[in-house]
């Protein structure tokens, strides 16, 4: 008979990689969705651009008489490229400087967008929890809008992502490749081992933060749950 203990180990391991392909899915989703966004500013910047291009082209040619040969060219010309820059100048939203200073409920998703760039500084071992630390900050955006920035989750948030994160990031990068793999510990702990469970402690406040936050929302549904229960269920006539 197989040990229970094996089995439940076993069932825990499986949960954890069906958790881990899920956030890793979740992110792959937002970062379609982010470039989509971004090229569809790019087109509507570009044909706005070729539109009032054309307008100018026609008002001129009606106030002139009609637009010459080298005028046409150039418009054409100058037209091209003004139309490429509209399109290219647009990318991602103004960063702040430092985390710290994203307004609380912006915050989550400029997290993510910064720690996306960081990225490739970071092992690849990480990447597991790169993408739930993501995942959750997606959930955690939503929930963020909806609190104001003095609620004490929101203020806790604010340290964790607006410096703690970025500390333990920026100092691991900071330390030459060819020493991240050196034992700093007496456990036998390596650096990069060090940072990701770094990272784990970050993934799982915020799991913690997201779940506080959801508590009062949680209990009030209960709450109208039973309302509903003892108001219509309660009331309701038994059965001839």
């Amino acid at each position: 008979m197989a040990d229970p203990g094996e089995i439940i180990a076993r069932n825990e391991e499986r949960l954890a990689r069906l958790s881990a392909g899920e956030a890793a899915q979740r992110v792959r989703a937002r970062r379609r969705q982010r470039t989509a966004e971004r090229f569809g500013r790019r087109v509507k910047r570009a044909t706005l651009t070729a539109a009032l291009i054309i307008v100018s082209l026609i008002t001129w040619g009606l106030i002139s008489g009609g637009i010459g040969t080298t005028v046409l060219i150039l418009a054409i010309l100058f037209g091209s490229m003004a139309v490429m820059a509209a399109a290219i100048s647009v990318g991602e939203p103004p960063e702040p400087r430092n985390l710290t200073d994203a307004p609380a409920a912006a915050l989550p998703a400029v997290t993510e967008r910064w720690l996306d760039r960081r990225r490739n500084d970071l092992p690849r071992l990480a990447a597991p929890q790169v993408d739930a630390i993501a995942a959750k900050l997606a959930t955690l955006e939503g929930q963020l809008a909806q609190v104001g920035p003095a609620d004490p989750v929101a203020q806790d948030l604010s340290r964790l992502l607006g410096k703690h994160l970025p500390e333990l990031v920026e100092r691991y990068t900071r330390i030459p490749a060819d020493q991240r793999a050196r034992t700093i510990d007496s456990d036998g702990r390596t650096i990069e081992t060090t940072l990701i469970e770094g990272l784990k402690v970050v993934e799982a406040e915020l799991g913690r933060a997201s779940d506080e936050l959801a508590s009062a929302d949680r209990d009030a549904l209960l709450v109208q749950g039973k309302f509903l229960e003892n108001r219509y269920q309660g009331d309701a006539l038994p059965p001839a």
